[in-house]
């Protein structure tokens, strides 16, 4: 099973953002405690939830490598 290096370079800059992300907990993902938020728009909830940011990063830097491979 072959991989293009789009797809994992894209890996590995997702798994290097959710680590980062992880070990940063931003008060917008993560409550006192250090636990996940849920997604929502009550006030121990949020719209950035950790599920959801770190999912657009992998995918929005997998689509800018493919069109950088494209160029």
């Amino acid at each position: 099973m072959e991989f293009d290096r789009s797809f994992i370079t894209a890996l590995f800059v997702y798994f290097a953002a959710c680590a980062f992300l992880y070990h940063y907990k931003h008060p917008k993902m993560f409550d006192k405690q250090g636990n996940f938020k849920c997604f929502g728009l009550h006030a121990e909830e949020t719209v950035f939830p950790y599920w959801l940011v770190t999912l657009v990063i992998g995918l929005s830097t997998y689509y800018g490598m493919v069109l950088q491979a494209r160029a």
